[in-house]
This record gives C-alpha cells, structure tokens and sequence, in this order.
C-alpha cells in the first residue's frame, strides 16, 4: 500500500497514570493513515495504560490526543469509540455467558448479522462458531473474535493490546496475517507489543515505551 501523510492519531505531551502516580509521562506518537505502527516495550512499561488513556479508560492529566484533527482528550469512552477510535483488549476479553455471534454484535444497539460478513470475511473459522458459548473458546479463537467485535465498530484507528499475548505460534501467525489483511481495507492500528517478532512481521514502524517513556525507533527492534 502507498504511504500516506495524512495523519489519523497525534499524540503530544500526554501524562496519564492512577491517581496521583503519574505512568505515562510527556508522551508524542502518531500514527498515519494506512499505517501499523507498534508499541513495544516489556510487561510492566506502560503499554495498556497509554491504550487506556487513549481510549479515556484511564483520564489523562496533561497533553492533547486528536485523532483526524479532532480532540478527544477529555471526551469519555464511547465519544472516543463514536469517533472511530476502537480497542480490542489483551487477552481477548469476552463475555463467556454470550455466544460469538452476541459478543461481536454486542457494541452496536441496531447492529444486524449483516454487519458480521468483513469480520467473517477476516475471521471465516468464526462461521461455525457464531453460536458457540465465548467461554467454550480457545486463546486464539478469544482474541479473532476480540478483534472481530472491534471492527464491526468500523474504527478509523484500531488499538490492539497483547494481540499475540499467550497465543500458540501457529495462531500468532495466523493473527499476524490478519493485521496485514487490515492493512491493505485501509485501517490505522496502533499495536502494543512485547513479542519483537510479532511487531517485526506486522508494523511500518515503532515507538519504544519505558517506564512511561515513549521514544520512537529507528529501525527493526
């Protein structure tokens, strides 16, 4: 895909954390229209709690986050999603009493099985899942369907935290591809990572975070 400068994320001096203790401190990242951009850092750096902040989880105490010019700091949860900002939490988070097919249709209040046919398209080893329990799922299955919920929100820019977190090899591979294939629609992702690798195989490019300290990468972690 050509690259774009048009911007879809802009981050600037964000500090954000739990209380009065601050976890992310002065943070700038952007992301580009088409782009994977990467977050990598170690358990504990501050990765889902930036992801947090961003999607207003976690409220920020400084700094600005636009995305497609427009400011969401400040704005709650389902503004931020109203807008196109999306997040699939690490470890596929579902509800185990709902089937696949409830759980992907579940953020939207006129949604239609119709909305399903891109998440199925991506995903089509969840056809025959649709009416299966979430808690009788595999790791692997959790999170396609983590992602699937996700996009039938039709996000301008998707988050996507731990997406290869505690999967078998075989499956990490198989959600790498599907990143690609998200890619090519024209979707921005923001991807936090541990897994170098993973981040390697999928992302344009990175941002370093250490003990809530973003720095971008210059080249392959």
């Amino acid at each position: 895909m050509a690259k774009t400068s048009e911007e879809i994320l802009r981050v600037s001096h964000l500090d954000a954390g739990y209380g009065h203790v601050k976890v992310i401190r002065d943070a700038n990242l952007s992301v580009a229209a088409g782009e994977v951009v990467g977050l990598v850092g170690r358990n504990g750096a501050g990765k889902t709690t930036f992801l947090s902040s961003l999607i207003g989880m976690l409220p920020s105490s400084r700094g600005s986050i636009q995305l497609c010019g427009q400011e969401l700091a400040g704005l709650p949860s389902h503004e931020r999603v109203r807008q196109g900002l999306v997040i699939s939490p690490s470890g596929g988070r579902l509800f185990k009493s709902l089937t696949v097919e409830e759980n992907l249709l579940l953020g939207i209040a006129s949604a239609t099985p119709a909305d399903l046919e891109p998440v199925l398209a991506l995903f089509p080893e969840l056809q025959k899942l649709r009416g299966r329990y979430a808690g009788k799922l595999s790791g692997g299955e959790r999170q396609m369907v983590a992602i699937g919920r996700a996009l039938v929100l039709k996000p301008r820019l998707l988050l996507l935290d731990e997406p290869s977190e505690g999967l078998a090899p075989i499956v990490v591979l198989r959600v790498a591809e599907a990143i690609k294939s998200l890619q090519q629609t024209g979707i921005a992702m923001l991807v936090a990572e541990q897994n170098l690798k993973f981040t390697d195989a999928v992302c344009n490019r990175w941002f370093q975070i250490d003990k809530g300290a973003i720095s971008p990468v210059a080249s392959s972690p």
